[in-house]
């Protein structure tokens, strides 16, 4: 309920400071936290049964991917609030070369009106072309962790979890093309928020329903009636 409000507190800046590139991501990922909370909440209401033994490895390869899709999430939101998904046109060069020129120092300046620097001028081609690049390439970095883990959960009988991530990676990579070589079309900017929505809410289920081996065992010695014995 407090984070309703405070997202209710973000939606009204992004109008009062005129679409604010930080205030718009950040609201953005407010939305996303609001979204998990919910859906941790829905998970803890029907838990018990449904948990699953899992490997130490594989909880922390899915807590390190879950981690680094936030990370995505707010490249993402940056991109977009920025308008720079229309800096590369093209994959999977991007202004008609693999190393463009990009300027890291301008485009990820956080605090500053949309369209424009720090100092208030203009904001230049490079630094979107390299707000762009960056959230390409890190796709590539949570495509892999997360592909892997979905290939893990897998092989340990988790078919249904393996199959939503591995989807769910697919639609965003499908969607993230769209953007790009389809010249932004609203449909499919909506269906890459939605996917990463998506990885969210499947990536919170797994990590909240999975138990390590250890974890298991404890629960097993700690309920283990009086009259069993160990052989």
């Amino acid at each position: 309920m407090v984070w309703v409000c405070i997202q209710g507190a973000f939606g009204a800046l992004t109008v009062t400071m005129k679409l604010f590139p930080a205030i718009v991501t950040m609201h953005l990922m407010g939305a996303m936290i609001l979204l998990s909370l919910l859906a941790a909440q829905a998970v803890k209401y029907e838990q018990g049964a449904r948990d699953f033994s899992a490997t130490r490895n594989l909880r922390n390869l899915l807590f390190a991917g879950f981690a680094l899709l936030w990370l995505q999430i707010a490249l993402g939101g940056w991109v977009s609030t920025n308008y720079a998904v229309l800096a590369c046109t093209e994959f999977p060069k991007c202004q008609d070369a693999w190393v463009p020129n990009m300027n890291f120092r301008e485009g990820f300046e956080i605090w500053r009106e949309l369209g424009a620097r720090g100092d208030g001028s203009s904001i230049a081609l490079p630094a979107l072309t390299a707000i762009h690049v960056v959230h390409r390439m890190f796709a590539l970095i949570v495509f892999g962790m997360l592909g892997y883990a979905a290939w893990l959960l897998y092989k340990q009988g988790q078919s249904r979890a393996a199959i939503w991530i591995a989807g769910l990676l697919l639609w965003q990579l499908i969607t993230g093309l769209s953007n790009v070589v389809l010249g932004w079309p609203l449909l499919a900017a909506v269906s890459h928020t939605g996917g990463a929505a998506g990885l969210v809410l499947v990536c919170i289920a797994a990590l909240m329903r999975m138990q390590t081996d250890e974890t298991a065992q404890h629960k097993f010695a700690k309920h283990k009636p009086s009259h069993l014995k160990l052989v």
